[in-house]
């Protein structure tokens, strides 16, 4: 079952209904735990048996260590919890790429030694219950929190079905304390949660799904195409994958807002960021903060002197990387990232201010725009390395990318190879929408020297839309729904992809 499907709609109403039902906390924390493991039952079958092992193991850890006299035998307890947490994960996702790797160590030395590739199949979610099992562990083990003594509440903390698949990454410290209270489903919370669901839905159907063919069109033979056609597949991959996560996000985060519970936020506008530190505080911020603060953090963060922090953020960033997936796009597109954090971190003093070295000269809103299209300039350059996995591929994209050709042309052999591309915006139509968009470019930077214009854009882009939706009387609130609702049955194409992140 997943959230764009019509068993999914079906399901959460009865779970609405069933929780509205009754009044004692604890039934109504049974209902949705009982939910939450039929959830995942229906998406990932006898996988419910990870998710109850991965739960048991953080569980009894937590425990553990919080009754354990001594900092080295807690520390013994953390490392043999680590251990037990990490082996099914390493094990599902990381197996197959590990003994690519062996196999091409040993090769030259002895091909007999070549093991054989099993076929596995990666359990839906684990790397996010996995992490929101890790962060208990660790933060009992730092004293931040205290353990749960209800081990049914820490069950539902865990596998809670809005967050189980592809996060957030909730913490134990940010979820139980809401589980001391009733659930109560108010009018306030219903506006906003369905408004936030309609508004994630949107953002999956309309936005990346559409954008979604012509990606796959480019980049699943990139070769054949000339830098315009990669700077669009680019472009629109970024798009793709924002309203692709973000609108599952938003999808969780409104049904938990329905029934009555608070999850943290995601994303913070990461496409409107100065500087790639700014980026990843706004990019994805529950993994972020995990690996922040549970990886470079331990690890020294940037307190060990500037080569040492550099060195912390590079192997952080590689293993976040990693933790996309099993492939080397995924170790370069994070090591790529470290580079840009390091080089940003060498040459600034906050997180949020820009490359100082970018055209020191410009003052206010110009310099603003050049500081925030810069800095997406090297994030979307990194999403080439993030959705091509073959390298000479890769390569080739990049180096199209960066070197731009200017070569609009269409060739017999592309044209066979870019039938949905050709089908949806035509050889002249490429040429003016690039017109168009340097065109448009040019005209925002000389209207950000008219300050009207500039407090309305600010006004537009820092505007929690979806909230001044829900805040709306009924009657308006009902139009606009309905008006969502007609967007998403006109423009919603035929064949929609799962969710990206499920992968991971």
């Amino acid at each position: 079952m997943q959230f764009n499907s019509i068993e999914f709609f079906f399901f959460f109403i009865t779970v609405l209904i069933l929780v509205n039902s009754l009044r004692k906390a604890d039934f109504q924390q049974s209902i949705l735990l009982g939910a939450s493991y039929l959830f995942y039952w229906l998406t990932s079958n006898y996988f419910i048996l990870l998710l109850l092992f991965i739960t048991i193991i953080s569980y009894q850890s937590g425990a553990a260590i919080y009754q354990s006299s001594g900092p080295g035998r807690k520390k013994t307890i953390l490392t043999i919890a680590m251990i037990c947490l990490l082996i099914p994960l390493g094990f599902f996702k990381y197996y197959n790429f590990g003994i690519e790797i062996f196999n091409q160590i040993t090769l030259p030395f002895n091909a007999s030694l070549n093991i054989p590739f099993l076929d596995i199949i990666l359990p839906i979610g684990i790397s996010f219950f996995t992490f929101s099992a890790i962060s208990y562990v660790f933060d009992i083990y730092r004293g931040t929190i205290q353990p749960e003594k209800k081990f049914l509440r820490y069950v539902l903390f865990v596998s809670y079905f809005p967050h189980l698949l592809a996060g957030p990454i909730v913490r134990a410290g940010q979820f139980l304390p809401q589980m001391k209270n009733n659930i109560s489903l108010s009018p306030d919370n219903l506006k906003i949660g369905v408004t936030i669901m309609l508004w994630g839905f949107v953002k999956k159907f309309v936005i990346a799904d559409n954008c979604a063919p012509i990606v796959d069109a480019i980049f699943n033979n990139p070769t054949i195409f000339t830098s315009p056609y990669i700077f669009l597949g680019t472009i629109l991959f970024g798009i793709q994958i924002y309203f692709d996560f973000s609108g599952y996000i938003d999808i969780a985060l409104g049904a938990a807002k329905v029934i009555g519970l608070h999850l943290p936020q995601n994303f913070y506008r990461p496409y409107l960021s100065k500087s790639p530190t700014e980026f990843w505080s706004r990019w994805n911020i529950t993994l972020s903060s995990f690996i922040k603060d549970y990886i470079y953090i331990p690890l020294g963060g940037n307190r060990k002197g500037k080569i040492r922090t550099y060195f912390n953020l590079e192997f952080t960033m590689l293993l976040c990387g990693l933790w996309h997936g099993a492939s080397w796009n995924f170790v370069l597109w994070g090591g790529y990232h470290g580079i840009l954090l390091s080089l940003h971190k060498s040459v600034s003093k906050s997180r949020a201010s820009s490359f100082p070295v970018i055209l020191p000269s410009l003052k206010g809103n110009v310099r603003l725009l050049i500081e925030i299209l810069v800095t997406q300039y090297f994030i979307f350059l990194g999403w080439i390395m993030f959705r091509v996995g073959n390298l000479s591929d890769m390569i080739y994209s990049v180096k199209k990318f960066v070197l731009f050709d200017f070569d609009f042309s269409i060739s017999p052999i592309r044209i066979s190879g870019i039938t949905k591309v050709v089908g949806t915006i035509g050889d002249s139509g490429l040429i003016i929408n690039m017109i168009a968009f340097v065109s448009f470019v040019i005209v925002i930077m000389l209207l950000l020297h008219n300050d009207y214009f500039v407090q309305k854009m600010t006004r537009i882009l820092t505007t929690d839309w979806t909230r001044s939706i829900a805040s709306l009387q009924l009657k308006y609130w009902i139009v606009c729904l309905a008006i969502m609702i007609f967007i998403l049955l006109s423009l919603t194409p035929s064949a929609s992809p799962a969710f990206i992140y499920y992968q991971f």
